[in-house]
């Protein structure tokens, strides 16, 4: 099942950002976890302020990165799916 977008905070945790995407047809939703490894791929390493910026600007690509990974069955027993700089740099290539 696709997930999609819901107007949500976006959390700053341990080394990572979170914020939650509904499954389409359903009232479920799954955490999606950005580890900041994922964050500094394509750019110099950027901190503090600068990591949520290059969030939200890539925000609409690490969502399809969720709802693909999501899709092959790769989100934790716990329903989080958690995006690391291995799958940017595999949906880069």
């Amino acid at each position: 099942m696709p997930l999609q977008r819901i107007e949500s905070e976006i959390v700053r945790e341990k080394h990572a950002f979170a914020f939650p995407m509904r499954i389409v047809g359903t009232g479920q939703t799954v955490q999606v976890v950005v580890n900041d490894d994922a964050l500094v791929v394509r750019t110099a390493m950027v901190v503090g302020a600068e990591l949520k910026a290059q969030l939200e600007a890539d925000l609409t690509a690490f969502e399809f990165l969720a709802a693909e990974k999501f899709d092959h069955g790769r989100a934790t027993a716990d329903g989080v799916v958690v995006i690391s700089a291995s799958d940017v740099l595999g949906f880069l290539n």
